[in-house]
């Protein structure tokens, strides 16, 4: 049995994990990781929205630990005996328009609809998102559309004003010639565990993610092509994806650095749940459980141990 058994639903670690498996660098570390991708909100729910559908509950069969949006992390833990075991942070979540569209900036959104997947990270995100961009109550409008191929062919199509995605579809949306770029914002993510794994564990495992982080970063011209292949395998022969001019990719495109695993972030958390409860999405009296015993030493390579306040804000890649 292992001692991690780890679901992400974040396109870009699935390359960090990969690398940290091949180098053996969870055997290195002492961690026996039995990882898996999934995409939230492809699944079928019964709930409305992210806030009541408690997706996690399908994924026990599957995955003790989660990365996982930092929204979705608080709520988890409020609702659960799980703890925040880890902060990183994920590539952009971008907001598209149809190439077509007098739509410039986000602010040309109010009022207007924005595609998201209500039982995945943009529920909450975006809401907060554009209320940090001065949107008021009612210029928000966001509709349920459920996977991202479909969002593509909803917005060229007219059926909702804009759509919010994350990589991969970020990348793909940037090279897509019918979509314009008019918002993009941080996506803040964290790791959550059903039962506290032995710190020891713990540490090994965001140690390895870690090393291969740092890795990849040192190379991040030779790990571009193998990104791509990824970007390419997950368009497929995929008709929402026809008008992505993938030989501009190959040629334009540029891996951006990722930022290491880190201990839980408090400050960014508390303000995370200060949002949530003020909303009603986690009581008042939520108690949002983190490691304590777990900081940055022996987790974070030497030379990436600068102090939480560098960490971008505005990217968040």
């Amino acid at each position: 049995m292992s001692d991690l058994n780890v679901s992400h639903e974040y396109f870009t670690w699935r390359l960090v994990q990969d690398v940290a498996e091949e180098n053996g660098y969870f055997e290195d570390e002492g961690v026996d990781a039995d990882l898996s991708y999934f995409a939230p909100g492809t699944q079928d729910f019964e709930g409305e929205n992210a806030f009541d559908a408690d997706w996690w509950d399908d994924m026990d069969e599957d995955g003790g630990t989660h990365g996982v949006c930092e929204w979705n992390a608080v709520q988890e833990v409020s609702e659960t005996d799980r703890d925040i075991v880890g902060s990183y942070s994920e590539w952009d979540r971008v907001v598209f328009v149809d190439a077509d569209d007098d739509a410039e900036t986000i602010d040309d959104l109010r009022g207007r609809s924005v595609g998201i997947n209500k039982y995945a990270t943009s529920f909450y995100s975006m809401r907060e998102m554009l209320e940090n961009e001065g949107f008021e109550e009612d210029e928000i409008v966001l509709e349920h559309v459920g996977e991202a191929e479909e969002r593509f062919d909803a917005v060229k199509a007219g059926e909702v004003d804009s759509i919010a995605v994350l990589e991969p579809f970020v990348t793909l949306g940037r090279y897509d010639e019918e979509l314009k770029e008019v918002f993009d914002g941080p996506c803040r993510a964290a790791i959550t565990t059903r039962e506290q794994p032995e710190p020891e564990k713990l540490e090994g495992f965001l140690a390895a993610l870690n090393r291969a982080v740092a890795d990849i970063n040192d190379d991040l011209e030779g790990y571009t092509d193998r990104y791509v292949e990824l970007l390419e395998d997950e368009a497929g022969d995929k008709p929402a994806f026809d008008d992505v001019n993938f030989e501009r990719l190959r040629e334009e495109f540029e891996l951006r650095e990722f930022l290491p695993v880190r201990a839980p972030d408090e400050k960014r958390i508390d303000a995370t749940t200060d949002w949530m409860r003020e909303k009603g999405f986690v009581p008042d009296d939520a108690d949002i459980g983190t490691a304590e015993e777990l900081d940055d030493e022996g987790v974070l390579p030497d030379d990436e141990a600068e102090s939480e306040e560098d960490e971008p804000e505005a990217t968040a890649d």
